[in-house]
């Protein structure tokens, strides 16, 4: 099993598609170190009403950088790049031929669709790690290196807590609990993928499933006229990592967002492995 994951690892790092991510991690911080230095350049000097007046200067440091560029990547790149990718593995696997080959190799199947899940998994990790240590460095050289955190709740989804701010001694440990507790998340969505590669057996149709169905789901979680089925949309709990930034962490809802989250999970991943053990390839 080791050893399979293992091949599964190098065979998805050996691919050049699979430098597209961090191609786009590079992508965001320029885009995002320019908004903040023009941001910096033209209103620095003046007040940030939501800080009690505080100027926007004192806000423009590598923790708010870093904290900040988090959101758009976790909510909505990761998981388009983790589906394409995920689907390629699998159906376009499939669609190709090759799965074939390696179904000849003296493994059960199941095995194949873990070894898989494990090396997309250690995959979104080294994308967050690369997010966080190249959005800190580029972020360090441009302005302080350290600083108090302005949280905008809404861009969290956390409309109810408003503006919150996390004073420099906190701010470190919180951004860091939000960056690990985001590698569940793009877990799930690996098992999403994979699931739905195993449904269509068609890479496109696999890709634009799974970027449907997670999209969707967040559409859906915002119309209040369909609030009797958020309760079941998979998004609803995914995105745990956010109450880390709240200024009193809700630990007993966090816990069943993450039970949830790890249900799906789970159920994405027997879902494709049952399909696999009863198809033809």
């Amino acid at each position: 099993m080791f050893a399979l994951m293992r091949f599964e690892l190098r065979k998805l790092m050996a691919q050049r598609r699979s430098l597209v991510a961090f191609g786009a991690i590079g992508m965001m911080n320029v885009l995002f170190a320019l908004a903040f230095w023009m941001r910096n350049h033209h209103a620095g000097q003046k007040p940030l009403r939501e800080a009690n007046g505080r100027l926007v200067s004192e806000f423009m440091n590598a923790y708010v950088y870093t904290q900040t560029i988090l959101a758009p990547c976790v909510f909505m790149l990761f998981p388009v790049i983790l589906s394409i990718i995920g689907c390629h593995l699998l159906a376009g696997e499939i669609e190709m031929g090759h799965m074939r080959l390696l179904l000849c190799r003296p493994v059960n199947r199941w095995q194949i669709v873990l070894a898989k899940f494990a090396a997309l998994s250690f995959y979104s990790l080294l994308m967050l790690a690369c997010l966080f240590t190249v959005s800190y460095g580029v972020s360090a050289l441009m302005f302080a290196p350290a600083g108090d955190v302005i949280i905008p709740g809404p861009m969290y989804m956390l409309e109810r807590a408003g503006i919150i701010i996390h004073p420099q001694e906190t701010a470190l440990a919180r951004m860091l609990w939000s960056y690990i507790l985001a590698w569940p998340m793009l877990m799930s969505v690996v098992a999403m993928a994979l699931m739905f590669s195993l449904i269509t057996r068609h890479f496109t149709a696999a890709a634009v499933l799974t970027s449907t169905v997670y999209f969707c789901s967040y559409i859906v979680s915002g119309i209040p006229l369909l609030s009797s089925i958020h309760p079941f949309m998979p998004t609803r709990y995914l995105p745990f990592w956010r109450y880390a930034l709240l200024p009193t962490i809700p630990w007993q809802t966090m816990a069943v967002d993450a039970g949830w989250t790890a249900a799906y999970t789970v159920g994405f991943l027997t879902l494709a492995m049952g399909l696999f053990s009863t198809q033809d390839v």
